[in-house]
């Protein structure tokens, strides 16, 4: 049977859910989102997603301990990412304390690998995000992250720049995070309207730079350690490279 989810976290764990109640071992996990060739005798189930089904799995995983591996894991950008968090689950389930020195099981290999990469990258983010101040004195950033972690940054931000409103684009996945100066949310990109950029901002990024070459040791410059350090991708939205 190939299980067919809405995109959402809370889709995969209704379709997790699914998968246990219909005692059926899923063939795969897909989004409908996919562009998905049916194949002649496969067995299709569209999973409905509910808060219910969500929670009463997410429970189980707290008790478990693996709740933040299977979110992080959930959240990176590998390709069949959903069957192998699927098989981690289900895993934990039957072996329970014992998963924890399975360091050497293929399913909890490569989850942890799809946890690490998604922690990994959050943290860089956190780091390389550059603000540019708009009009009306929201701030705004852009990123473009390999792994989903829009979700995983916004809370940092949000603590560090309460009381200022800003936006944070994910170009990649196409979305937005807004904190308003009392709660953060995320929404599609698509359609989205943004202020224009203020007057000062021009001012503020010269001054930036200024003081990065400035302080700089060109003595110590170490091109191969800068790139191990700030790889190139993240290069184009930092305002002083």
């Amino acid at each position: 049977m190939i299980l067919i989810y809405d995109n959402t976290f809370e889709g995969f764990l209704s379709t997790v859910f699914d998968a246990y109640t219909l005692k059926n071992e899923p063939l795969d996990i897909v989004s409908a989102a996919c562009d998905m060739q049916m194949g002649f005798g496969d067995v299709y189930h569209h999973v409905e997603t509910t808060v219910e089904k969500a929670d009463r799995l997410m429970a189980g995983l707290c008790k478990l301990g693996i709740a933040d591996t299977v979110v992080f894991a959930f959240l990176s950008y590998m390709i069949g990412r959903e069957l192998a968090i699927y098989r981690y689950i289900a895993l934990a389930f039957k072996v329970k304390d014992d998963l924890k020195l399975m360091h050497a099981n293929d399913i909890v290999r490569k989850v942890k690998d799809m946890h690490s990469q998604a922690e990994h990258e959050k943290m860089r983010w956190k780091g390389y995000l550059r603000f540019s101040v708009m009009e009306n004195d929201v701030f705004y950033a852009e990123m473009t992250p390999k792994n989903n972690v829009l979700t995983l940054i916004m809370p940092h931000f949000s603590r560090r720049f309460n009381t200022k409103p800003f936006l944070i684009h994910d170009l990649i996945y196409k979305q937005v995070g807004l904190y308003d100066t009392k709660e953060w949310f995320i929404m599609s990109s698509e359609g989205i309207s943004l202020p224009a950029v203020h007057a000062d901002e021009q001012s503020y990024r010269y001054l930036w730079k200024l003081f990065y070459d400035t302080t700089a040791m060109e003595s110590r410059m170490n091109e191969k350690r800068r790139r191990e350090v700030i790889p190139k991708r993240y290069r184009a939205q930092m305002v002083e490279l």
